[in-house]
């Protein structure tokens, strides 16, 4: 028989640590945890648990001390059928025990009491919220039920239990000669329907500190009453309530296989309105193969009991994982590295992005060093930090790769804009202010001597000057890198009589707002720079008469003679039309000739002077002038009349306009490229036409 014991409590220790209360489940001594085990793990729990109370008789003329000894072991199986549920099943043997003090008479112990306290069957389900595994940091709620069956005493096994509990509970026991009869009694085993419990679990933790949280109901089954029990007696002291069950617990965990619990036990009355309460100190040691869990638990609220009582438990534990898990490999491939700067290897702060891919962009930190993991496959690293010249590698990863990357960062170029702002006729410096419309980039002012200077990245910037008493002045600048430009600029002092002209520069066809320049020809008034966004521009002069260009990049300039009186405010909009790009072809709209003749109406001079105005903007540009007829009349006839027209263009530009004969070409393609429907009026007016490509700029 010994030997089978102690084969049974050794089973534990070839099996694996597991975290197993003492009736079973995943907790602490009774308290559950709300995380049940992983899917396919059985663990079994051994838990001898162990009082006595003390009791003085008279014996041999002198007073000695007997003892009620209580023990019982808790033993079962737990299997955890899917991640998030587990079952359960508890044996609770138990033995009650009289030792008598065998001084100084000679008295025989009593055979125990052996028998079956209880037989739990249990479930539990829990879902874990992991926020944080490194720390670690997570939560977690869950819900147990479990059936408490009570079975009665054997009144064949174990040496006639049940007449052994009546004789613990009602009879005497005496001992040798001269020994006085001893009523220990014992408290009589109560067997009961099933119990129902169900209750409601709650865990959290951080780092090295865990905390759980229990409640539930106990619906209590019927107490069946032992026939060596007086009805009254039991009625009054024997049969149990229902009850309100609650544990809280604390772990402190500095090491895995090393826990300091605390656990707080209580089961309120539901009849009686009274609470028991019971606290457990304890330790949990762990490692691959056992698990060993060692408590003293504390009554300090017992209505049951006139003094506080205590008892010792142990709990020995192991488990196996009976589902084999599949491990999944997951591709990854890793690249380190160092980002610095290429003169002086000094680390440099940098962020370090991926586009074209979903990953997020890191640091590297003052040290600059990085690491980052990957899936396999291409991706693009692109490094960037303040002051230094962004730098991008492509790589292809495969399963494994562990690449050291470092990056060697330029610092950018110093661009640089100095200068001074002056009186347009005194030449006197000005004290103003400078601003950059449509940037980032603060206002700075001028020093009294008028200088100013400005460290900016490459880039086109527009110059606001203003000064009081001034009229604002504009310069368009652009910036290479590493490069420094003196831009002075002059102010023109606002006198007594002045005008306004203001007013709006777009594109010609799609009114879209352009970033134009106003020159006022032969004088001394600065160009003015509208504003890109809206096309607006404002200027105050002098009364007078002026000539006035427009400017802008890539746009046919106009000019237009503008009168403006004292204290006039005129608004005067222009609109410029786009230079044709190489390869376009633009209609001459408004060319009329003689009929079935190469002169050319002077109706049609004006349009000629805007197409030589295109010329003249593009001093380099190359254009092709052909001519086009409709389908009446034979091929020849209409070849060689569309190339007498376009070579009266030709001929126009150059005699009127001073055209280079080198950059006009003349060529007459008849009927053969029809751009409408030859059978219609409009659609021949439609092929009628002279077209304006050009060839190069």
């Amino acid at each position: 028989m010994k030997k089978l014991f102690l084969v049974f409590c050794a089973i534990p220790v070839f099996l694996l640590a597991q975290e197993t209360t003492i009736y079973g489940g995943r907790g602490m001594f009774k308290l559950q945890y709300a995380e049940p085990f992983n899917m396919g793990v059985l663990t079994f729990h051994f838990a001898p648990q162990e009082r006595y109370e003390t009791m003085s008789t008279f014996q041999g003329g002198q007073n000695v001390t007997d003892r009620k000894h209580f023990f019982h072991v808790s033993t079962g199986l737990t299997y955890s059928i899917i991640d998030y549920i587990d079952a359960r099943v508890d044996f609770t043997p138990y033995c009650k025990w009289f030792e008598m003090t065998n001084y100084p008479v000679d008295r025989g112990d009593p055979d125990p009491v052996i028998g079956l306290k209880s037989i739990k069957i249990g479930a539990k389900g829990g879902y874990p919220f992991i926020i944080d595994e490194i720390t670690p940091l997570k939560y977690a709620f869950g819900l147990d039920v479990y059936v408490d069956i009570g079975p009665g005493l054997s009144e064949e096994w174990f040496s006639n239990a049940l007449y052994r509990d009546e004789q613990f509970y009602a009879d005497s026991f005496v001992g040798g000669a001269g020994a006085d009869p001893v009523w220990p009694e014992f408290p009589p085993h109560i067997p009961h329907n099933p119990d129902i419990g169900i209750t409601g679990l709650v865990d959290f933790r951080i780092g090295p500190i865990a905390a759980h949280l229990n409640g539930g109901y106990l619906a209590t089954g019927v107490d069946k009453r032992p026939f060596y029990v007086d009805s009254a007696e039991f009625d009054n002291n024997y049969i149990r309530p229902d009850y309100l069950q609650h544990a809280f617990g604390i772990e402190l965990i500095p090491h895995e296989d090393a826990r300091i619990l605390f656990e707080t036990y209580g089961m309120f009355d539901l009849d009686a309105k009274e609470e028991s309460l019971w606290v457990t100190p304890g330790v949990r040691f762990g490692s691959n193969r056992v698990s060993f869990d060692m408590g003293c638990e504390l009554g300090i609220v017992s209505p049951t009991v006139d003094d506080m009582w205590w008892k010792v438990f142990f709990n020995i534990s192991g488990g196996a994982d009976l589902v084999k898990k599949v491990k999944i490999h997951i591709p990854i491939a890793k690249v380190s590295g160092k980002v610095y700067n290429v003169k002086t290897n000094e680390p440099v702060n940098a962020t370090i992005s991926f586009p074209g891919s979903e990953k997020e962009a890191i640091q590297t930190g003052d040290v600059g060093f990085y690491e980052t993991s990957f899936s396999p496959g291409s991706y693009r690293i692109h490094v960037e930090a303040p002051g230094f010249r962004w730098k991008e590698q492509g790589m292809v990863l495969k399963d494994g790769d562990q690449i050291v990357l470092d990056f060697a960062l330029n610092t950018k170029p110093v661009s640089k804009i100095i200068g001074k702002i002056y009186d347009i006729e005194t030449k006197e410096p000005i004290v103003a202010e400078i601003t950059f419309p449509q940037t980032e980039v603060k206002a700075i002012s001028s020093d009294a001597s008028g200088m100013y200077n400005i460290t900016l990245p490459a880039a086109t910037y527009r110059l606001h000057v203003e000064a009081t008493n001034y009229q604002f002045n504009e310069k368009v600048v652009t910036l290479q890198e590493d490069e420094s430009k003196v831009i002075d600029i002059a102010l023109t002092k606002i006198g007594v009589d002045q005008a306004i002209l203001t007013g709006k520069i777009s594109e010609f066809e799609t009114g879209k707002p352009l970033l134009a320049q106003l020159i006022f020809i032969d004088t001394n008034i600065p160009k003015v720079t509208t504003d890109p966004s809206t096309g607006i521009y404002k200027v105050t002069v002098p009364p007078g008469t002026y000539s006035v260009k427009i400017e802008a990049v890539d746009y046919v300039p106009e000019s237009a003679p503008v009168v403006l009186a004292k204290d006039e405010t005129k608004i005067h909009n222009f609109t410029l039309k786009p230079i044709p790009k190489v390869g376009e072809k633009v209609v001459l709209k408004g060319i009329y000739f003689d009929f079935n003749s190469a002169v050319i109406k002077p109706t049609s001079y004006p349009v000629l002077d805007d197409a030589a105005k295109v010329l003249k903007a593009k001093p380099n540009m190359r254009v092709e002038i052909s001519g086009h007829t409709d389908s009446v009349g034979s091929d020849s006839y209409n070849q060689k009349l569309s190339y007498q027209r376009a070579n009266s263009v030709r001929d126009y530009l150059i005699r009127y306009h001073n055209m280079d004969p080198t950059r006009v070409i003349a060529v007459g393609y008849g009927e053969s490229q029809p751009i409408a429907d030859n059978r219609t009026k409009s659609g021949r007016d439609m092929n009628r036409r002279i077209e304006f490509k050009v060839l190069s700029w």
